[in-house]
């Protein structure tokens, strides 16, 4: 008995020696390649700094925190920083990285300097081993989310969920993801209100009820970290299962897929469905979306293919072709480039 009670406890000993190397093996390797990308970005001309990095968490799960980080990309103009961020793994699945966002956060963009303020943010990226990182899933759920422009706009939303997953091969064309995202109480700038309804004539409500997207979308590669540093992504075919908002009496739904062709062009169909449309039309032109006479071209083709139907409810089929939009017959604006030209 007293051999096995040994044999017992120098077992627990080599187990408990085996996973304190293991951890700081697992803890060393994460913060010396954050360490390592980091060094990367600068030899490629970005700003890319820390004031530290410290991995905790032992025995449990390894915790990389790290101090007042900051990126910037001076060709495309767009920075970020933060008073810190924390990203969580287990020491077996190195991969799987569970990030806790700062309540307030810096965006800059080429025209802006933007404050994101929040409740509580999270991400979770489930990433495949290898030095490319291609994404297999990511997921962020942000609450009572708030953005303060430099220019002193602000907007906001209660709630902010964002899902991307990677989607089989056996299903769909390599490259393929899976888009879900909504948004509640999505409370838009004073000032763009104004742009928007200047005389109040519309009675636009200053927030809208519900914003959502959902989808999938085949891209030219993988969505990875050369896709994140060097900012490639060219979508080249889409299925929108439902793409739309609740804006008070105002209801927008839109459906469909569609291919992108050699030109960057989309080529499908689309169906789209309104409540309110005339007045929708009359914010596309107040915001500066369209014009005069695109709006008249698109009420005189609405109103000629809804002739019987009447009323402020529209249900009406949308051609992508050519890069143009058609209703029917009828060529009422040019399509978005997708991609650029092969």
């Amino acid at each position: 008995m007293r051999r096995i009670i040994l044999g017992l406890v120098g077992l627990a000993i080599l187990a408990g020696g085996a996973w304190i190397a293991w951890w700081f093996i697992a803890a060393n390797g994460q913060k010396a390649g954050l360490e390592f990308w980091l060094e990367q970005q600068r030899s490629r001309g970005w700003q890319a700094e820390s004031a530290g990095i410290d991995a905790t968490g032992f025995p449990g799960d390894v915790m990389l925190s790290v101090r007042d980080p900051k990126l910037a990309d001076p060709k495309t103009g767009w920075s970020w920083q933060a008073p810190g961020v924390t990203a969580v793994t287990n020491p077996f699945s190195p991969t799987r990285i569970a990030v806790t966002w700062p309540g307030e956060q810096k965006l800059g963009l080429t025209d802006d300097q933007i404050t994101l303020l929040t409740k509580s943010m999270t991400t979770l990226l489930d990433l495949r081993p290898g030095p490319s990182m291609e994404l297999r899933e990511a997921a962020t759920a942000a609450q009572a989310l708030v953005a303060k422009g430099r220019g002193g706009w602000t907007a906001s939303a209660d709630v902010l969920d964002v899902r991307l997953v990677e989607r089989s091969e056996d299903l769909a064309p390599p490259n393929s993801y899976d888009l879900r995202g909504s948004a509640e109480a999505l409370k838009l700038p004073k000032e763009l209100i104004s742009e928007l309804d200047p005389t109040g004539l519309l009675k636009v409500r200053p927030k809208v009820d519900r914003v959502t997207l959902s989808g999938h979308a085949a891209f030219d590669d993988p969505i990875d970290r050369l896709a994140f540093e060097e900012g490639r992504l060219a979508v080249r075919a889409a299925t929108i299962r439902e793409a739309g908002f609740v804006w008070g009496d105002m209801k927008l739904v839109v459906r469909g897929a569609f291919k992108v062709d050699d030109q960057g062009y989309p080529n499908g169909d689309i169906q789209v469905e309104a409540e309110e449309w005339e007045r929708l039309i009359e914010l596309a032109i107040s915001s500066g979306a369209i014009d005069d006479d695109l709006a008249e071209t698109i009420r005189g083709a609405v109103k000629l293919v809804t002739a019987f139907s009447g009323g402020q409810d529209l249900s009406i089929p949308l051609g992508l072709s050519g890069g143009r939009v058609r209703i029917g017959p009828f060529a009422i604006a040019d399509a978005p480039r997708l991609a650029p030209p092969r």
